[in-house]
């Protein structure tokens, strides 16, 4: 299965590690390669203590630092997601923020194609979350959801909230 959960909206990532949890409580293998996110966060201190390996491969914010050294980061993300596919040893593998990779110029809409294809040809679940998912992103998924923004705290200047946003 491809899974796609994009949009403006609150739970992307939480929602991609919510399936990661089903899917280990049920045997699956799981991996999650973080793109752009850097640093620790609370969903990561705990999946690594159950045993779901974590990757990150990010600079944090793209709109700060240079925009060649965030694309490396990302390419070296894309080449980790491509060799986990191929290794076999795990039945599912979360891309977090790969939608926004794209949207974002760090990547190209056609390598992340390309990923979604080997997936398929492996029997690998993929899950892609971030805003920005593209149409055609979205015509070869399987399951999309999009995360739509009512309201948010920030919009009022409320600071990120340990254990809410990270």
């Amino acid at each position: 299965m491809i899974i796609i959960n994009t949009g403006d909206g609150k739970g992307k990532t939480t929602a991609a590690i919510g399936q990661a949890i089903r899917a280990a409580g049920q045997g699956l293998r799981v991996k999650i390669i973080q793109l752009i996110k850097s640093g620790a966060s609370g969903e990561l201190l705990v999946l690594q203590k159950i045993g779901i390996n974590v990757e990150q491969y990010g600079l944090g914010f793209t709109e700060k630092g240079d925009k060649t050294l965030h694309k490396k980061a990302a390419e070296r993300g894309m080449n980790a997601i491509s060799r986990a596919i191929d290794s076999s040893e795990f039945d599912m593998i979360i891309c977090d923020e790969i939608n926004y990779a794209v949207s974002g110029d760090l990547v190209s809409e056609d390598s992340v194609i390309n990923l979604i294809e080997q997936a398929n040809l492996q029997n690998v679940h993929l899950i892609l979350t971030g805003r920005g998912a593209t149409e055609k992103m979205i015509e070869v998924a399987d399951i999309v959801t999009e995360m739509y923004k009512i309201k948010h705290a920030f919009d009022n200047g409320v600071k990120a909230q340990e254990g809410i946003e990270y």
